[in-house]
């Protein structure tokens, strides 16, 4: 049966009137039931409690004692008394009300419950578990009277659910404040502090001088850094120790043990808070040092499973919550008219990506180093395709035309760069760049065009297509001829237009590794004992899918971390930097293919073995490690993926 909560305000109210928590049940049943009768026009709940009949307010009192919120004590010969919980709840809020003007007062104690009145409605629970549960989250009501239970004899202290775990702290410390404020007391503890920490008087003196001054400020040190707890914990224990030898206990006495169990949790509390925030802090420090690392682009997911040095996932020392507000923070807070730390971008798929400010330039120029290279050899093949079968393409002769080529080409090959380039916040950034030797993005308020960001001609590109061609297409009559016997018709050249010049190149690329690595699996099928060289490759090829992006391959990932890394100016200079560490790499990965199991190597693997040899001393000299780091892992999945 649902309770009624008129039948539990009238309790209240009639508690109020005869001034006790202790009811008659007869006399409180005639009271409803005149009630009732009286406001039966207004409140037609209330029919079923006229007429005389207390079964349903018997059942009802039952359910409210049930839910503690009162006790039915049987009296014998038929008699029964209830206590009502309300009464206490709003005799003791009024204490607390008291005891803020005027700290002096005692702490109401279970002492103060009547010996007749039962203690089962209170919620008793120890002070730890109690005081930690409502710092972290307190629903205030009117229906909880907690006994907060200390031990070592020291009576329970009551605190009611309508008073907030904070104005116990603050009560606490001010009684705390007052009684090491006295003369004895101050001189004493003052000096058994500093005697159990010889060498740090004046860490001690100025601790205690603040605590006895504003014992709320040095409450409050705790929750920024922990430096403090250990005098805190000492001060406890020296005063908990003296009271061991007291027997009989006054009322001031139980009021010092009471606050000092109080500020104990608390002081426990914010120690163990600012832990947290201080791993939280290292955890974001570790976030930001990776996202500074290549390929310096990030999603959402991508950033939420990132990793610390031992492998362990950050998100675990922070919550997604906490993840998203910093987040937040890094890409809304920014210095005067600065743009933010971390900027974010969107691809034409709506996938939005995190990269810090000061990655984005040299972000573009990788970027496009890397565009320009896969977009003139795959035009330049795809135009002497053409040529050779007698077509030609708009973009062959218009300028217009090859710009709105060389946009397509990108969309496709790197969406990454398309995506920096049409952002909202590059023109800031082009504009606030004060790089020596910055790169011109924007001219008359527009981006440049994309032939000139590639550094690519057509004409060039026209010309290296053309210079491929037999001699014979110069000879205008046979190639005349020949026009008409090798010519496509158009609906098969629009079904081949569908496809890039670059996407085709790509995809030609990967499809060549692919029949490589099929190739040597089929020459060790037959044997067994090569069967662990099969498992290692393809190993080798799911380590490749996370490493390289889908409009990449392998190969010219490699050649575009080299040129980040190594940077070394004469060629003959670069080419024995880039074979040193390329023989460093082979024979590091011919040394741990002896011991490591094929099945372990994963992308957590090989980046902890490119991390090791990313440290070890002949590398050291190498400036750009993070780039170099991820040129091992690819280097090292080329090596494996091609296992002989």
């Amino acid at each position: 049966m649902a309770t009624t909560p008129i039948i539990l305000q009238l309790l209240k109210f009639y508690t109020e009137k005869i001034r006790s928590p202790q009811v008659d049940y007869s006399e409180f049943a005639d009271y409803v039931n005149r009630y009732a009768q009286h406001h039966i026009d207004e409140s037609p709940e209330l029919i079923p409690y006229t007429g005389g009949g207390t079964s349903t307010l018997q059942a009802e009192l039952e359910n409210f004692a049930a839910e503690k919120q009162i006790a039915i004590v049987n009296q014998g010969q038929g008699k029964k008394t209830l206590y009502v919980l309300a009464y206490f709840i709003d005799r003791f809020t009024e204490s607390y009300t008291n005891l803020s003007k005027n700290f002096s007062s005692p702490f109401p104690s279970i002492n103060d419950i009547p010996h007749n009145v039962p203690t089962d409605m209170l919620s008793k629970q120890n002070a730890s578990d109690l005081l930690y549960k409502l710092m972290e989250n307190q629903e205030y009501d009117s229906r909880t009277l907690y006994a907060v239970l200390f031990g070592n004899n020291v009576p329970a202290l009551l605190l009611p659910s309508t008073v907030s775990v904070s104005t116990l702290i603050d009560i606490s410390l001010k009684k705390l404040q007052d009684f090491l404020r006295k003369g004895e007391s101050h001189e004493y503890f003052l000096k058994k502090l500093t005697n159990s920490n010889p060498g740090k008087e004046l860490a001690i003196k100025n601790f205690f001088k603040q605590f006895v001054a504003k014992p709320e400020e040095a409450l409050d040190s705790l929750r920024h850094s922990a430096d403090t707890f250990y005098y805190w914990s000492q001060m406890f224990y020296f005063i908990k120790q003296d009271y061991n030898k007291v027997k009989d206990f006054t009322t001031e006495d139980v009021n010092v043990l009471q606050s000092i169990g109080v500020i104990e949790v608390a002081a426990a509390y914010y120690k163990a808070k600012a832990g947290e925030r201080q791993q939280k802090d290292v955890a974001f420090k570790q976030l930001e040092e990776m996202m500074h690392m290549p390929p310096y682009y990030f999603t959402m997911e991508q950033v939420s499973k990132m990793k610390d040095n031992h492998g362990q996932y950050l998100l675990g020392k922070y919550s997604e919550k906490d993840l998203k507000i910093h987040l937040e923070s890094l890409t809304s807070e920014t210095i005067g008219s600065n743009l933010p730390e971390v900027l974010i971008f969107r691809t034409e798929d709506g996938t939005g990506y995190f990269i810090f400010k000061e990655k984005v330039m040299p972000l573009i120029v990788r970027l496009c180093n890397d565009a320009r290279v896969v977009i003139s050899e795959s035009l330049t093949k795809d135009w002497y395709n053409c040529l050779s079968k007698f077509e030609t393409l708009p973009e062959m002769k218009e300028q217009q035309a090859f710009e709105n080529c060389l946009e397509r080409e990108l969309r496709v090959i790197a969406p990454i760069l398309y995506g920096i380039l049409h952002s909202s916040f590059l023109p800031v950034l082009a504009f606030d760049d004060q790089t020596p030797g910055k790169i011109t993005l924007y001219r008359d308020d527009m981006l440049i065009p994309y032939s000139e960001l590639l550094l690519l001609n057509r004409q060039e590109i026209y010309s290296d297509a053309k210079i491929k061609l037999p001699f014979w297409h110069s000879i205008p009559i046979l190639s005349w001829i020949m026009s008409f016997i090798v010519k496509k018709s158009k609906a098969r050249r629009d079904k081949d237009a569908k496809k890039t010049s670059s996407l085709k190149m790509i995809q030609e690329e990967k499809e060549n590794a692919d029949k490589k690595k099929q190739e040597l699996d089929s020459k060790d099928l037959g044997d067994p004992q090569k069967n662990r060289k099969r498992v290692v490759r393809q190993q080798a090829s799911d380590v490749e899918q996370v490493l390289v992006p889908a409009n990449s391959t392998l190969n010219r990932e490699l050649d575009s971390y080299l040129h980040e890394w190594n940077d070394r100016l004469g060629q003959k200079s670069h080419d024995n930097l880039t074979e040193d560490v390329n023989t460093l790499i082979r024979d590091y990965t011919r040394k741990i293919l002896r011991t490591f199991k094929s099945e372990n190597f994963t992308i957590e693997r090989v980046d902890s073995l490119a991390q090791s040899l990313v440290d070890s001393p002949a590398l050291m000299k190498v400036k750009n490690h993070p780039a170099l780091k991820h040129y091992i892992e690819l280097y090292m999945t080329k090596l494996l993926k091609n296992l002989p």
